[in-house]
């Protein structure tokens, strides 16, 4: 028998089965052809679940349609299922799991977002619980990535999350590889220009969130081109910014940062609606130069916010040639290429080189590093024939040009 099933404003299906097939089965047919997680869909009927034991032989579909329950069905009629099936398929890297950090995970959670990796070195305090969602007064001294990683599971059990309990600057560099994006949520100076280092070298865009009592801002970074996070400020702050002072001046004071839930909240909603359309539109970006209409562009400059004012604005922004991140002598002013090798020809220098080559002409030495480590061990022979690596790890290659300059890439073990 046909049965034909809609998912309503979105898609029609019919898939043929056996009078005899329950709905449990049934669902599981849909849900295959429609590209849906069957544990978070559910089958209607006349507006009525239907219990997953019934036979579909006594529903007497002939004339009607099933509706298909979708956990994301509303948002789906925005960007579809191609749409969705991409924010299902990105990992987000929410760095710092604090106030804009809980927030952006939870709504990035809702959007449809399945894999996470939460970086946070610092503890649960009491002054949080006003303003973090996922706290609670017996998360007081626990770890901000472990206490957010196990709530937000618990809220969403379909969630695939990893908590790192440490500094951005000391995490391994294949944890930023492995991510689509990152979400910034950060206060401190210095790891805000890390994360926007990391994002430009090794182009992974970054949305980078902050507040300051009712005011707060937004701003969507895609490397190469953008201007980055750093380079609003002038190099005369750069010392102010990461605690410089003259050691003979009496000891300053740490001034706390005024901080509400509702700024946070609208900064969270703003950073996490930045980043679906990065995620959704960023192939189609690198393709054919445009975001595509469904999702919209990221902003372009700061968006800024004044909630006692009621003033909103976009705040263009140029690339800043002096800017310490992408500069003309940034740290960060060359960008790291990004390839894959298969992981079958690793094991032979002759192939390894032939691929190298084919890539790099202009190169004539090749090195090679361990980004499965934090101390990015160097690797000889005897470490291609241990078969420590494994498809979708990464490795190093530092290359030498005829010319005697060295530049860097990353390889995808495939």
């Amino acid at each position: 028998m046909k049965v034909k099933a809609r998912i309503p404003s979105v898609t029609e299906v019919e898939v043929e089965v056996a009078p005899g097939t329950t709905v449990a089965r049934l669902k599981q047919r849909l849900c295959s052809r429609l590209g849906l997680e069957e544990e978070l869909t559910k089958l209607l009927l006349d507006g009525k679940p239907l219990k997953e034991e019934w036979p579909v032989s006594k529903l007497k579909l002939e004339s009607k349609k099933l509706e298909v329950d979708y956990f994301w069905s509303r948002q789906m009629i925005l960007w579809g299922k191609e749409g969705q099936a991409k924010l299902r398929d990105s990992r987000v890297l929410i760095a710092g799991a604090g106030a804009i950090g809980n927030e952006a995970a939870k709504n990035l959670a809702m959007l449809g977002v399945r894999r996470f990796t939460i970086v946070d070195y610092d503890a649960v305090e009491i002054s949080n619980l006003s303003r973090m969602l996922f706290f609670d007064s017996a998360d007081s001294g626990r770890l901000k990535s472990e206490v957010l990683a196990k709530k937000l599971h618990r809220k969403f059990p379909h969630l695939e999350i990893t908590a790192v309990q440490g500094r951005l600057e000391s995490i391994p560099l294949k944890v930023f590889l492995e991510s689509n994006i990152i979400a910034s949520g950060l206060d401190n100076f210095a790891s805000r220009v890390f994360l926007s280092s990391v994002s430009r070298r090794y182009l992974v865009p970054l949305v980078d969130g902050g507040i300051a009592g009712y005011q707060c801002r937004v701003q969507s970074y895609v490397p190469p081109e953008d201007p980055c996070p750093i380079c609003p400020i002038t190099s005369g702050q750069y010392g102010r910014l990461v605690g410089l002072r003259n050691p003979c001046d009496a000891p300053i004071e740490e001034a706390k940062i005024p901080s509400l839930s509702t700024t946070i909240s609208l900064v969270a909603s703003i950073q996490a609606q930045e980043i679906a359309k990065i995620l959704m539109g960023y192939d189609d970006f690198l393709k054919e130069g445009e975001w595509p209409a469904l999702t919209g562009r990221p902003i372009e400059g700061i968006w800024l916010g004044d909630l006692r004012y009621n003033k909103y604005s976009i705040l263009k922004l140029v690339r800043n040639p002096n800017c310490m991140v992408c500069g003309e002598h940034g740290e960060s002013r060359e960008i790291v290429r990004r390839i894959e090798i298969p992981l079958a020809k690793l094991a032979s220098q002759e192939e390894r080189n032939r691929i190298l080559k084919d890539l790099f002409p202009e190169s004539e030495e090749f090195l090679f590093f361990n980004l499965q480590q934090r101390s990015h061990a160097k690797m000889n022979e005897n470490s291609f024939k241990k078969n420590s690596l494994r498809s979708g790890d990464y490795i190093l290659v530092t290359l030498k040009r005829k010319g005697g300059e060295y530049f860097e890439a990353v390889a995808k073990l495939t």
